[in-house]
């Protein structure tokens, strides 16, 4: 009996320790997902400022105009929701607002000078200066409401009647009152047109500018949206118009066009989930210049509230292409580039952002992941001159393969400014540049079924061609040399943190914001100048209100996925971060990102703050900043990755 309870411990206990060498060795077991949104702009809003550029100091718009129809003899332009309205020959010709205008008589209208539509009327004035109005689904009966002189164009909004007369003094009515009563509302200097459209009024200038006048909200100003370039807004507009959510323009040679974003097609948001165990991280690529704080914060709030994935699990990449939308505020520049446009950011990319993370946590499947290293010679350093010029040419590839279907996803990471040479049609038009091109042609004959692009520290790295599309070309054939050598195959579990550091805010005196103030207001259009002048006027309003921020804060966002550790900070990182982050792990495999989860500033070296280069100090004025970082940045902010050890 006791030789057969013995024998049965021993071999329970042989069978344990199996079961404990066995999953002391087992592989941690990885899944996961990818997926790509849009974050093309809509029809509406109808044009949107470009980010990146400081010049041409007019500024670069989105729209385009695309030639419809001709008529002949053209007094008055308007639409509504649906159609099409224009007095050709003295005639009220309509049309439905579609692909192609067909035209068709709706009545006689001698001496209309101006029209507005709404749901089922038409109002108009004439050239003696009555306001009349009729339906249009029958016979046209025109109606004198009121007489007004002067008046050169009118448009309707929810029953309030706008007039604007040729001094550009803009007033209202309510049609539903009995007589109409007017109230001054706004003026804008040299009006030709205006139009209203969801609670904003639009003006065309008689020097071809378009503006917008936000009706919500109280004492707003009128606000750039396009301007006459010679390349994709190339028309001499007399009138403008719109209906079913589409901009049409009534040239002065009587010809109407549709208005549209110049863009090539691809601006996308690209999301990549991966998971082990209860552990997920999400990184995220996105087609912008940059986000900022408070907005990428309120979207990681929504995707915790919907997939409840901390904050801390989720980064946010910008790759910062100058051919995106402006999707943050930059109140240092002119005034249409101060503020995105809400629409855009609340309509079009807060939900493709949400959408793409939850579609990639969504897609999760088994996947095995390996890591790739290689070089690349697309950028070189354009701030720093001198022996030992760093540039970080790495490019890093994670290859994500799916174990069911073998599909094959890539990340790839270098530090190269999304630029080129700023001339042009491409000038004008929403593009993800380089890494748009990239990603096309590694996806399009390489068996790889998805890939995306994650900005590196590229804050002082340019391409050194000016041709993106040979820059994209280059990189990908670099990716490509990466994938065709042996790939470390990634094992063990995840995890994710998230630090910052404040750095304090060396505040400048009044008397040295007003002397610099005066240094550079000299009223000759200098494009350098005006920016330090409404920087100083920032400045001096916010130290009145006792506002200026007492630190500025970086963000340090660390991935350990398995062997892997991809490091995310925010701000514009040059390239030296990226070298000095890797060698405190010589041997390991470690990626940095720059651009992450806030883009507010350039993150320098000592260096550059002595040189003064762009980096290290005017851009700080660009970016509305209260300061400069103190020289001691670098090494502040390796610190804090060593001493964390994350």
């Amino acid at each position: 009996m006791y030789l057969k309870i013995l024998n049965k411990i021993t071999r329970l206990l042989i069978c344990s320790l199996c079961c404990i060498s066995f999953t002391g060795n087992a592989q941690v077991l990885y899944k996961s997902g990818f997926a790509k949104t849009s974050i093309e702009p809509s029809t509406y809003p109808f044009s949107l400022t470009l980010a990146g550029y400081g010049y041409p100091r007019e500024g670069r718009f989105s729209l385009d105009w695309i030639k419809k129809t001709a008529l002949q003899n053209c007094t008055a332009f308007t639409g509504n929701n649906e159609a099409l309205f224009v007095i050709s020959n003295n005639q009220l010709l309509m049309t439905k607002a579609a692909e192609t205008l067909n035209w068709k008589g709706i009545g006689k209208s001698d001496g209309i000078t101006a029209l507005a539509a709404g749901k089922k009327l038409l109002y108009a004035v004439n050239d003696k200066g009555e306001i009349l109005q009729s339906g249009f689904s029958g016979v046209l009966s025109w109606k004198k409401l009121a007489a007004l002189q002067g008046v050169v164009s009118i448009t309707v909004f929810n029953d309030i009647l706008y007039v604007a007369d040729q001094n550009g003094v803009i007033s209202f009515s309510n049609l539903k009152s009995k007589t109409l009563n007017w109230t001054k509302l706004s003026s804008l200097s040299s009006l030709v047109s205006m139009v209203s459209y969801d609670g904003a009024l639009y003006g065309l200038t008689a020097s071809d500018d378009l503006m917008k006048l936000d009706l919500k909200h109280r004492n707003a100003a009128w606000t750039k949206i396009a301007r006459y370039n010679g390349v994709s807004y190339d028309v001499h507009l007399k009138s403008i118009a719109v209906a079913n959510h589409t901009l049409y323009g009534l040239t002065k040679d009587n010809s109407v066009f549709a208005g549209k974003h110049l863009t090539t097609g691809d601006l996308s948001v690209t999301a990549l989930a991966v998971s082990s165990g209860k552990q997920t991280v999400v990184v995220v690529g996105a087609d912008l210049c940059g986000l900022g704080y408070d907005f990428v914060t309120s979207v990681k709030q929504e995707v915790y509230r919907k997939y409840r994935i901390p904050a801390a699990a989720v980064m946010v990449n910008s790759s910062h292409t100058h051919f995106g939308p402006v999707a943050q505020h930059w109140p240092a520049w002119p005034e249409f580039v101060q503020q995105p446009d809400s629409l855009y950011m609340n309509g079009t990319l807060r939900p493709a952002i949400v959408k793409a993370i939850g579609a990639a946590i969504k897609a999760m499947q088994p996947a095995d992941l390996y890591f790739g290293r290689g070089k690349t010679a697309i950028g070189a350093n354009r701030a720093l001159t001198g022996a030992q010029v760093p540039y970080d040419n790495d490019v890093d590839v994670l290859s994500v393969v799916n174990k069911k279907n073998q599909q094959r996803t890539l990340l790839f990471l270098t530090g190269c400014h999304a630029v080129f040479k700023n001339e042009g049609a491409e000038m004008f038009t929403i593009s993800p540049n380089f890494p748009g091109v990239t990603r096309k042609l590694l996806t399009d004959k390489n068996s790889i079924s998805n890939a995306m692009f994650i900005q590196g520290c590229g804050g002082d790295i340019n391409p050194v061609d000016e041709n993106h599309q040979r820059t994209g070309a280059s990189l990908a054939a670099d990716v490509l040399s990466v994938l065709n050598r042996p790939l470390q195959k990634l094992d063990g579990e995840i995890s994710f943190y998230m630090d910052s550091i404040n750095f304090p805010v060396k505040k400048w005196t009044e008397q040295e914001m007003l002397a610099f103030r005066e240094e550079n207001d000299k009223h000759n259009e200098n494009v350098e100048e005006e920016k330090n002048v409404r920087w100083a006027d920032r400045m001096l309003d916010l130290n009145k209100a006792g506002k200026i921020p007492a630190s500025m804060p970086v963000y340090i966002q660390t991935f350990n996925i398995g062997s892997w550790k991809l490091i995310g900070l925010s701000r514009e990182v040059v390239t030296d971060y990226s070298l000095g982050i890797k060698n405190l792990w010589p041997g390991k495999l470690v990626s940095v990102a720059g651009y992450c989860n806030d883009v507010s500033s350039y993150l320098p070296t000592s260096r550059h703050i002595k040189a003064g280069t762009y980096e290290g100090f005017g851009s700080f004025f660009w970016y509305a900043q209260p300061a400069i970082f103190p020289e001691s940045v670098y090494e502040t902010v390796i610190d804090k990755v060593k001493n964390e050890n994350r």
